[in-house]
């Protein structure tokens, strides 16, 4: 009784909260966490502020307003008077600086790829978290699984307790049997309090990437044995990959900011056009000017960064180049890592679950027909426990490479 209403306020608690929580599938949890990443939203504001300053990237700057008092007399009778003095004017006018050669077409450009690179990295960002919320969802998934084994090992456990506690009643059974048979479910029963932590560990980490909807029931877990993507699509044009697209605006980027550091070397010029009033007795003044920068030592200024510039080129060449090899490498152990645990899984699925299972119920018969001890009955069944969690942990290998594949490609089209 005291168990029964434990049961029912257990009950009472827990089923309101979760009864009417609708299945949180794989691909659910995913779009939730696109939705809720922090991370996903502060990329996608960078991609709308390079946007943004990319249409004026190759404007030319301002014009700027000229106000000014030239040849004023601070001594003398006309000190500090506007009007009497023939040199004294009060001048007006507007500034423009130009840009030499295509230094507008170059900036354009390079706001042009430095936008592209944004964009790469929030669609290499997104694929991230799709692959991260999916590895917290089935190490919950898998988590439970292990679980509901253990449990299910422990109620035969007591089935078996019980069976051989009537057998000694009965006098058909030594009295050390269920004594052997309780410790025996007792070590499972500790097993299965560190499945429930393990449980309860990984539905906060997947509270990271979904919220409240952690808490809800899981979804059927989809196909692991099918990818969506063939091989050689994950082995062809690496670098239009995601996580591998921002390497070619990048190197845009570096190759911009050399072209610029070259074209510093061609001075930039500014027109200026003021009108000037003087006194009454006096004529007005228009004066028309241009400016022109003076890049005459070079070697101490245009020359260094020339070879900055140069130097971060080859930076971001050597980097992409090392990303190719390194993304080439991880499609190809990761594919063999998909590869060797969908063959454990279908060898244990064959072959060791089935003789395990075997095993089990000849030494039970055995045991039932007095030709073998109790020991035996055990040491099948902790076999038959540790097979089947094998086999979940290799499961659960063949999930994490099958996500790790799936987040190496945008989602595509079901093929026939």
């Amino acid at each position: 009784m005291r168990y029964l209403g434990f049961f029912l306020w257990a009950c009472a608690v827990f089923l309101p909260a979760t009864s009417g929580a609708s299945p949180l599938s794989l691909a659910g949890a995913q779009r939730i966490a696109e939705q809720r990443s922090p991370s996903l939203q502060a990329q996608d504001a960078a991609v709308r502020a390079i946007r943004a300053q990319e249409a004026s990237a190759g404007e030319l700057p301002d014009p700027k307003l000229i106000l000014a008092i030239d040849n004023l007399p601070t001594d003398g009778p006309d000190r500090f008077n506007l009007t009497r003095d023939s040199m004294t004017m009060r001048r007006v006018g507007v500034m423009q600086e130009f840009a030499a050669g295509d230094k507008r077409r170059l900036r354009s450009e390079r706001a042009t790829a430095e936008a592209q690179r944004e964009a790469a990295v929030l669609a290499a960002a997104r694929l991230n978290v799709r692959r991260d919320a999916a590895f917290a969802w089935l190490e919950r998934h898998f988590a439970e699984r292990q679980l509901a084994v253990l449990r299910e090992l422990a109620r035969e456990s007591e089935l078996q307790t019980m069976a051989m506690e009537a057998a000694v009643a009965s006098g058909k059974a030594p009295t050390a049997d269920p004594l052997a048979a309780r410790l025996a479910a007792l070590q499972v029963e500790d097993r299965i309090l560190e499945g429930e932590k393990n449980v309860a560990r990984a539905t906060l980490s997947l509270e990271r990437w979904v919220g409240t909807a952690a808490h809800a029931p899981l979804d059927a877990p989809p196909s692991f044995d099918r990818l969506s993507h063939r091989h050689e699509e994950l082995t062809r044009e690496l670098e239009t990959h995601p996580h591998l697209a921002m390497y070619a605006p990048m190197q845009a980027v570096a190759l911009a900011e050399l072209r610029l550091a070259d074209a510093a070397r061609r001075p930039d010029w500014s027109l200026e056009v003021g009108f000037a009033q003087r006194g009454p007795a006096y004529s007005n003044m228009l004066s028309i000017g241009v400016r022109v920068d003076l890049p005459i030592f070079q070697s101490r200024r245009q020359d260094p960064q020339h070879l900055a510039r140069q130097a971060q080129l080859e930076q971001a060449r050597s980097l992409a180049a090392d990303a190719l090899r390194v993304h080439a490498a991880e499609v190809a152990t990761t594919m063999a890592d998909w590869s060797a645990a969908k063959l454990r899984v279908e060898r244990y699925r064959a072959r060791l679950l089935p003789l395990a299972d075997e095993r089990k119920a000849v030494a039970l018969a055995a045991y039932r027909g007095g030709r073998s001890d109790l020991t035996t009955v055990i040491d099948a069944h902790k076999a038959a426990l540790e097979i089947r969690i094998n086999e979940l942990t290799a499961q659960a290998e063949l999930a994490r490479a099958w996500a790790q594949l799936e987040a190496m490609l945008p989602e595509t089209k079901e093929r026939p």
